[in-house]
């Protein structure tokens, strides 16, 4: 009998910025986050509870911005294992704040953050309830790193319901995610979440393969907390290998961690653990001892004794922050413990308080809730499915149109530039046509005019000087002279003749002005 720390631990601090997240692997980081976005002091050194502490003692100070809705998502993460009820009080303030802005991204992060802290409550219900809000509105971002982390949620689900292929299913989408997305962080906490899986299914070897891969990353990270659910989770393999005194030495390690972590859940599930192992033993000394199993030192009065005092400590812390599922498995182990003391009131009261505990999370009213809320969830993704579909189709519709209409714009560019280009061209024929007619009419027009030089100089000059002659020889003392006729018939000769010669000239000069007009 044993409880897991689930590395959904890791992932429920996966703190989101409006799609893209800070996985809160070191508190240094987060710090280091904090100091750049809200210039506050940093304290490497803290952790746990001081380090909430250290982030609400901003909360006054902060402006009603994305700043302040990163804050809130830490510190609603931040108490899922200190006080499940505080980190949903934060993650309301979250979603408000969200809502306020219209940040959508960021009211799926308050979703988560709330449903996280529920999940801590073993309020499946609720938390499912809350994680289909969130992957309501992420359905419009399958890429995101914050849709990966509701889907690591519903691993954790399937897992607490008890069907481990579906959780194997979801454990390794997300893990593909983060190795694609490069997330060390993450990857970590996928690989830890596989291997209790593998834990569950009896694949030790496996189980301590997942574990391993998980360990190493976290050391590099220098991820206490991961470090601390890593080593709680190889304890209970080396307890089902019977391993029992390697199996304390790592619970004891995770134990002191969480213990100076101030992480109240993964004390009370280490201290469970631990009380666990001790009634493993003091089993195994009542029976026939198996070959290979190792046992520590110690009585079978002795074990039994410190079983019952861990076992009452983690259900005082458990009660106290409100682990149900912690309360349901270790009641019974102290039902167990009890029994195997011979102290029958005892294992009354506690398998009492372990049937009270089990019916209030897994009645079957909660089932019925469960089916249907995710039944509720499928039906959510089909219809946003519908909805992008057709968002697709009528996004294809306009970009048809688009194209049809830029085509046509096309077409009318080319046909205005093609006669625009034509128009240009049949003026240039018309100007050289009327150059050419131009330089033809004046060539013309010189040789016309070179004529008319020719012949006043030559034909009009000639017949003015004949006329001219023939006027000194008339005599004209005596009109009855008979000469005076052969002077007036040669000038009415010439005379004629001159006639002929302008005449010429003007009609010559009229086709050229006819061809200029």
């Amino acid at each position: 009998m044993f409880s897991i720390v689930v590395f959904d631990n890791i992932r429920l601090p996966k703190l989101y910025l409006y799609g893209s997240y800070t996985p809160v692997v070191t508190m240094v980081r987060m710090l280091f986050f904090l100091c750049m976005v809200l210039s506050m002091p940093c304290f490497a050194q803290l952790e746990g509870r001081a380090f909430l502490d250290s982030l609400e003692a901003r909360l006054p100070e902060a402006k009603d911005d994305t700043n302040k809705i990163k804050l809130l998502s830490l510190i609603s993460t931040g108490y899922r294992t200190i006080d499940p009820d505080a980190g949903i009080k934060y993650g309301q303030q979250q979603l408000e704040l969200a809502t306020a802005m219209n940040q959508r991204r960021g009211m799926a992060a308050a979703y988560n953050s709330i449903g996280v802290n529920y999940q801590y409550k073993s309020d499946y219900t609720k938390a499912l309830e809350y994680f289909n809000k969130a992957l309501a509105i992420l359905v419009d971002y399958p890429n995101s790193n914050l849709y990966g982390n509701v889907i690591s949620h519903l691993a954790v689900l399937y897992q607490e319901m008890g069907d481990l292929d579906k959780s194997l299913e979801y454990n390794l989408k997300a893990l593909d995610m983060d190795l694609k997305a490069k997330d060390s962080g993450n990857i970590a906490g996928d690989y830890g979440n596989i291997g209790i899986i593998f834990l569950l299914k009896k694949d030790y070897q496996k189980a301590l393969e997942y574990d391993d891969k998980s360990l190493h990353i976290f050391e590099q990270l220098k991820d206490n907390d991961g470090i601390a659910r890593n080593y709680g989770n190889q304890g209970n393999v080396y307890k089902e290998y019977g391993s029992y005194v390697k199996a304390l030495e790592y619970d004891m390690k995770a134990l002191e961690m969480f213990s100076k972590l101030g992480d109240n859940g993964g004390v009370a599930i280490n201290q469970g653990n631990i009380g666990g192992v001790y009634i493993a033993i003091a089993s195994e000394m009542d029976s026939t001892r198996i070959p290979g199993h190792v046992l520590p030192s110690g009585s079978r009065g002795e074990f039994l004794a410190k079983a019952v005092t861990y076992l009452k400590q983690s259900i005082e812390l458990s009660k106290k922050i409100g682990q149900l599922d912690n309360l349901i498995e270790f009641s019974l182990g102290l039902h167990d413990a009890y029994k195997m003391m011979g102290d029958h009131a005892g294992a009354l009261a506690s398998y009492k308080e372990h049937v009270l505990y089990r019916d209030s999370v897994y009645s079957q009213e909660n089932r019925l809730k469960m089916v249907a809320l995710e039944t509720e969830r499928e039906l959510l993704l089909k219809d946003k499915q519908i909805q992008i579909e057709k968002l697709e189709v009528a996004q294809k519709r306009n970009e048809r149109i688009i194209l049809i209409i830029a085509i046509v714009l096309l077409l009318v560019v080319i046909v205005v530039v093609v006669r625009k280009f034509q128009a240009q061209k049949r003026y240039a024929r018309e100007l050289a046509a009327e150059k050419a007619k131009h330089l033809a009419r004046i060539e013309r027009q010189k040789l016309v005019m070179g004529d008319i030089a020719h012949r006043h100089s030559h034909d009009v000059s000639g017949h003015v000087a004949t006329i001219l002659g023939l006027v000194e020889v008339f005599n004209a003392e005596d009109y009855t002279d008979p000469d005076n006729k052969t002077v007036l018939d040669g000038i009415g000769e010439t005379a004629a003749r001159l006639d002929l010669i302008v005449k010429d000239m003007i009609m010559k000069e009229n086709q050229l002005n006819s061809e200029k007009k």
